[in-house]
C-alpha cells in the first residue's frame, strides 16, 4: 500500500510540474536573422575532451532567430556525430530543453536556451554572450544561468560545418 501511495505521489508531482514549478520564460524576443555575419546552412559544433571522455556538442542556428542545441555526442568524428544526430531528430521535438533564441548585433552574438534546473522540477534558462570571429567561428565568453542567478566567464569556441540535413526549426515551444 505504501508503494502505491509513493507511486501516485510521484506521478502527481511530475504531472503537475508545469503548474507547481513553471519553466522560466525566455527573456530574448524572436527576431528573424537576415544578416551574413554567420552561416546558417549547417551546424556549429564545439569539441571537449577530458581524461576519460571526448564529446562534440552541436548547435543549429535558423534564419527565424531560433537556436537549437541538438545534443552532445561521445565522439569527435563528425561523420559519426551526423549519423547519430539525424537518427535522433524525432527526440528533439519532444523536449523543450535545448531550444531557444539567438541574436547578432554587428559582431556581438548572444543566445538563450532552456536547460534543466538544479531541482529537475522545471527548466531554467542559460544565456550566452560572445562575439563572431568570422562567418564560421563564434567565441562565447560569458554565460548566465537563471537557476542560480549566476554569471561565469567561459571560453567556448564554436566552429561551423556545412550540413544539408538540418532539422526543422518549427516547434511547439517558440512561436
Amino acid at each position: 500500500m505504501m508503494l502505491v501511495t509513493i507511486a501516485c505521489s510521484l506521478i502527481a508531482f511530475f504531472s503537475c510540474r508545469c503548474t507547481l514549478f513553471p519553466d522560466d520564460n525566455l527573456i530574448m524576443k524572436r527576431i528573424d536573422y537576415s544578416g551574413n555575419e554567420l552561416r546558417t546552412d549547417g551546424y556549429y559544433y564545439r569539441q571537449v575532451e577530458g581524461k576519460t571522455y571526448r564529446r562534440t556538442i552541436v548547435m543549429f542556428l535558423f534564419k527565424n532567430g531560433i537556436v537549437l542545441e541538438a545534443g552532445s555526442f561521445s565522439t569527435h568524428d563528425l561523420s559519426k556525430v551526423e549519423e547519430k544526430m539525424v537518427g535522433d531528430y524525432k527526440y528533439l521535438y519532444k523536449y523543450k530543453s535545448g531550444w531557444g533564441l539567438f541574436s547578432v548585433d554587428l559582431n556581438a552574438f548572444q543566445y538563450e536556451e532552456w536547460a534543466e534546473s538544479p531541482s529537475g522540477a522545471s527548466l531554467s534558462t542559460y544565456k550566452y554572450f560572445g562575439y563572431i570571429e568570422n562567418d564560421t567561428t563564434i567565441h562565447i565568453t560569458e554565460s548566465y544561468y537563471s537557476g542560480k542567478n549566476e554569471t561565469k566567464q567561459i571560453d567556448e569556441v564554436w566552429h561551423f560545418k556545412q550540413f544539408d540535413n538540418k532539422p526543422d526549426s518549427t516547434n511547439v515551444y517558440i512561436k
